[in-house]
């Protein structure tokens, strides 16, 4: 005789055993619905990586803005000049306010002498424009790199207010503005993307939708015998699904060369021309898991709720 946990544990084994084999069964009729459409699924397929490219173009341009916006970031400078009658003690009171500070990165102090020798370079072609002057006209600064940008607003007024210094400056509002572009691109992408995968899960819709039309009588005897509608719609689901994988799948490979062939070409002439420091693209190997992640999901997302809206809107049994 067996005892009620015997008994329940049977039970519950049975239980698991029937869920893996339904599993298996929907995904392995997941799989053959795919083979058995095949130009239609190809089609939905081409409809997907078209989708993911599209917007694989916004994704690269936010992916590069924001890097260079960082990069660009990270070289602000902020330069602290003081009145050309400061004292040497006043200097020595910003500098070590500047030196104890712990939003300073880094810092270094230009010279009166420095500050001369940096303009004669500046008009070099045009030495008559400083002929006649010495470094007693300039002033000594500070030039400052904060670890985080967005200390600059807070550390420029505080240093500001300090005696002996005459002007604090600082680039950070460009940056601020780019940082708006940037907002707009995204807010640009997202419609994109929006529009897209409303076409693209339109298309797939109606792939399924064939499908669910030419096994209609077997879906009828499924019925009849008992079958949940959930265990009719998840092969269908699963199908989306795969064929949205797939078309992730290969837009991201085509990403990833075009990507790379343009990070070649762009690269190599901002480092011609000087503008390295500038512009740069990211390498496609530093984005490329981030990438394939995003294209993944949104491509079985896509896949499954075409599916999902065709089931339920055509599934009539």
């Amino acid at each position: 005789t067996w005892n009620a946990e015997e008994l329940f544990g049977t039970y519950g084994k049975g239980i698991i055993q029937m869920k893996i084999r339904t599993m298996k069964y929907m995904v392995k009729e997941g799989f053959v619905n795919t083979y058995r459409n095949l130009l239609m699924s190809l089609a939905s397929v081409s409809m997907v990586v078209a989708s993911l490219l599209i917007f694989g173009i916004f994704l690269m341009l936010i992916i590069n803005f924001s890097y260079n916006l960082n990069r660009l970031k990270a070289q602000v400078e902020i330069a602290v000049f003081l009145k050309n009658n400061a004292t040497s003690l006043e200097s020595a009171d910003v500098e070590l306010k500047i030196k104890n500070d712990e939003r300073v990165l880094t810092y270094r102090k230009v010279t009166k002498e420095e500050a001369f020798a940096e303009l004669a370079t500046v008009y070099l072609e045009d030495s008559e424009l400083i002929e006649g002057l010495t470094p007693d006209f300039l002033s000594e600064s500070f030039r400052v790199h904060l670890k985080n940008v967005e200390d600059s607003a807070a550390f420029a007024d505080e240093i500001s207010r300090m005696e002996g210094v005459e002007d604090v400056t600082y680039p950070y509002d460009s940056l601020k503005k780019l940082g708006t572009v940037l907002n707009w691109i995204n807010v640009g992408s997202m419609a994109v993307l929006a529009l897209l995968l409303i076409i693209s899960v339109s298309i797939i819709a109606n792939t399924i939708k064939l499908t669910v039309y030419a096994r209609r009588k077997e879906i009828e005897i499924m019925k009849y015998i008992g079958a949940s509608d959930w265990f009719i719609r998840w092969p269908f689901i699963i199908e989306g699904v795969i064929i949205g994988f797939a078309g992730a799948l290969i837009a991201f490979i085509l990403t990833s060369y075009l990507y790379n062939s343009v990070e070649s070409f762009v690269n190599a002439h901002t480092l011609d021309y000087g503008l390295s420091d500038l512009i740069k693209m990211v390498s496609i190997g530093n984005v490329a898991g981030q990438i394939f992640v995003i294209y993944a999901i949104i491509g079985m997302v896509m896949g499954g709720t075409g599916s999902i809206i065709s089931v339920r809107k055509h599934l009539n049994v």
